[in-house]
């Protein structure tokens, strides 16, 4: 049966902070930001708010998205709950999905996080779409939920101007009255470089070798963008828009270069979230049907990279 995408949401916390309002120990400038990561503001969660909190009221604006579009699905109808997160509530147990779970008194779901870093959206979706499929769930709800700001060493300037708090959410149907909403996937792992970007086991803050992930993600972002456009047997004048994870704009610039593609292609929103890892993919896609760039019938790519070392991608139409 297909699987497709009936509704989508974000959650974002209240707080923005501009480049020129963090902390002026960092000495750093908002034009040097922007001059090397594209990044402008990025929000970050108060001391209430966690990356569960914010996965709740992505998955309740996904639902509500899916009702206004007639599909009227209720938090009790959901089959399945996946959430991906690289900075969950708890350090171990229980899930970010069973707290959103009991949020939306979606009793009857299975509910179980997972660990793919800023790739997590992608690996949820084909996760989720496959357990759908060999289960025969009728509805799920995907979530890659962070709260960066809560794992980020204010103090490391090359890192923490990079990461903001966010989640979005993608509410998934299994109807055999529907056109499926995905092609082929591309799903991957280097463990050689877990070394480039990790999260400390003492301090908890990130750690990133910023040449080495600069290096393996334009390289990775390429080769997924070629795989997918030769699995689906199309080029790039098929595709309306190519979503990357956000990380940097300079990489996503590097990538379309060497692909020789033109950048109008390539969706750009990290000048006003900054780095938001897994949640980043359905932010973008949250922003682009409320601008009105994504109609039913458009084709995307979908394409993440992240610590792990972890890549995936998928071909979606909306």
């Amino acid at each position: 049966m297909p699987v497709r995408i009936c509704g989508i949401g974000k959650g974002i916390p209240a707080k923005k902070v501009m480049n020129d309002e963090l902390p002026a120990s960092l000495e750093t400038s908002d034009e040097w930001i922007k001059s090397h990561t594209g990044i402008s503001s990025r929000y970050i969660v108060d001391e209430n708010g966690s990356s569960a909190t914010l996965g709740m009221s992505a998955c309740k604006d996904a639902l509500k998205d899916a009702d206004r579009k007639g599909f009227s699905v209720k938090a009790e109808d959901i089959d399945l709950i996946v959430c991906a997160t690289a900075a969950a509530e708890y350090w171990s147990f229980p899930s970010n999905a069973c707290l959103i779970q009991k949020e939306l008194k979606a009793s009857k779901s299975a509910a179980f996080d997972i660990s793919a870093a800023c790739s997590g959206f992608i690996y949820g979706l084909q996760v989720a779409r496959s357990l759908m499929l060999q289960m025969k769930y009728k509805y799920a709800l995907v979530v890659g939920a962070e709260a960066l700001s809560k794992i980020s060493d204010w103090n490391d300037r090359s890192t923490c101007v990079l990461f903001g708090d966010g989640a979005g959410a993608a509410v998934l149907k299994n109807d055999d009255t529907f056109e499926e909403s995905f092609g082929s996937f591309v799903l991957g792992a280097d463990g050689n470089g877990c070394d480039s970007l990790y999260l400390g086991k003492e301090d908890h803050h990130i750690h990133m070798d910023g040449r080495a992930v600069y290096s393996f993600a334009v390289g990775k972002m390429a080769e997924i963008i070629e795989t997918l456009l030769k699995k689906e047997n199309l080029t790039i004048d098929d595709i309306d828009y190519v979503v990357c994870h956000q990380a940097n704009e300079r990489i996503i610039q590097a990538a379309a270069k060497r692909l020789n593609y033109p950048m109008d292609k390539f969706v750009l929103n990290i000048a006003d979230y900054g780095n938001t890892s897994s949640s980043s993919i359905p932010i973008a896609l949250v922003d682009m049907e409320k601008d009105g760039r994504l109609i039913p019938g458009k084709k995307l790519l979908l394409a993440g990279f992240g610590a792990g070392l972890t890549w995936g991608g998928c071909f979606l139409k909306w």
